[in-house]
């Protein structure tokens, strides 16, 4: 079944639902661990001991001590680690940043943001001041009140903030900035609309900027084209549909709204080199359920 499990499903038989929780890395969640799937919240993962595998959206991340991943909402993953895995998960859903933090002030700090907070190996230091930050959590989150709910969620914004600064390449000038917001506006456009809307000029009216000119954002913060973004992102919905959701390829071409199977076949083909059953097996060979 293709389920994406939000957050109160840690928060049962009574227990008040929040907008976060904190549980150790080898912890047992209310879910199937073992197999792929998909959440609605945030998560980051801290390792501090032992080494496994964390694939995300079928790119497979080696961690080991003094790596930290953020995985994003709706993203495919799957966490499989050693016997002596040690380290915490905090789990935050959106509404945690009221302030919209990611989306406005620090927009420029906001692109490929997905790429870089995939995967960080940090500094000794780096990971050292994250470590401390999830320790104070963690003492808050044993003995929980609304002043300390408050704390929890200033301080996951500074851990956010801390990992985006760690992980940025280089900072952006004033028209960079105001670049880099169309970009990212367009990225976000295109999580939105990517079943409906195929063509680069209708992201281009609905952000008010020529085609022209939106490819150029593009190639200049993403690396590929305005119409590469919206390929790889009906791509990446179409790969996960073909693993997890146990439908049809005609279903899968009717729910990603190709006109007919075969110009979803065309398009898996163009993408991936090979049919879309031939991707399925090798999808479903990435995410192979523990025992």
């Amino acid at each position: 079944m293709d389920t994406t499990y939000t957050l109160d499903t840690y928060f049962k038989d009574g227990m008040p639902c929040l907008l976060f929780n904190m549980e150790e890395l080898n912890h047992t969640p209310p879910y199937d661990n073992r197999s792929a799937h998909r959440h609605a919240y945030y998560e980051i993962y801290l390792y501090q001991q032992g080494q496994g595998t964390h694939t995300i959206d079928f790119t497979s991340y080696n961690y080991h001590p003094g790596c930290v991943s953020v995985v994003f909402p709706h993203q495919t993953h799957q966490f499989n680690r050693s016997a002596d895995a040690q380290g915490h998960v905090i789990m935050f859903n959106e509404e945690l940043f009221c302030s919209e933090m990611l989306r406005k002030e620090l927009r420029a700090y906001c692109v490929d943001l997905k790429n870089r907070l995939n995967f960080l190996k940090l500094s000794e230091s780096q990971f050292t001041e994250i470590q401390l930050l999830f320790q104070l959590i963690q003492s808050l989150f044993n003995d929980l009140n609304v002043l300390g709910k408050e704390q929890i969620r200033h301080l996951i914004k500074v851990i956010l903030l801390k990992l985006m600064d760690y992980s940025k390449t280089k900072e952006l000038s004033q028209k960079e900035t105001s670049e880099s917001d169309l970009y990212y506006a367009f990225s976000n456009l295109v999580d939105l609309h990517f079943k409906e809307k195929r063509l680069v000029s209708e992201f281009a009216d609905l952000l008010d900027v020529t085609p022209k000119k939106l490819n150029a954002l593009s190639k200049t913060y993403g690396g590929i084209t305005a119409l590469q973004v919206i390929h790889e992102r009906i791509f990446q919905e179409a790969k996960h549909l073909l693993a997890f959701s146990g439908l049809t390829h005609k279903e899968i071409a009717y729910q990603l709204k190709f006109d007919s199977p075969s110009a979803l076949n065309k398009f898996i083909q163009k993408k991936a080199g090979c049919s879309p059953s031939d991707l399925q097996n090798r999808l479903t060979q990435i995410y192979i359920k523990q025992p």
